[in-house]
């Protein structure tokens, strides 16, 4: 119960509204681009939180075109959580939304992971 009133604490608290996100380019991939909002980059002990969003170049199967997903990055151990995910109609995060996903679960940035960008690219700010 404390690690979900902690996580809900650092979402509505920690962060600045995500509508008003500055999206940085930090990767053009053959499928999708990768932006970061720097902005919204906050460091806590137990890593850092950050919002990426990724621009499909084509429409996905399951409808979507964007997604928006907070991200958990611990930099010693190169790796991330997924907090958010949620996918969206529209290019750059417009349109209609998708049910946001959750996952608890540590990945490694390994260089073919979905976090590997924002990763490399947070850790060194």
């Amino acid at each position: 119960m404390k690690k979900i009133l902690s996580t809900a604490l650092h979402l509505l608290i920690a962060f600045p509204l995500i509508v008003c996100a500055e999206w940085t380019k930090i990767n053009e991939g053959k499928i999708f681009y990768t932006y970061t909002d720097v902005r919204s980059l906050n460091a806590q002990p137990e890593g850092i939180y950050a919002w990426a969003l990724y621009d499909f170049i084509d429409q996905q199967p399951e409808g979507y075109r964007s997604a928006k997903v907070l991200f958990q990055i611990d930099c010693k151990e190169n790796r991330y959580k997924m907090l958010s995910v949620n996918t969206f109609a529209g290019s750059m995060g417009e349109g209609e939304s998708g049910m946001p996903k959750r996952s608890d679960r540590w990945d490694d940035a390994a260089p073919n992971s979905l976090g590997f960008h924002v990763v490399k690219y947070i850790c060194v700010q």
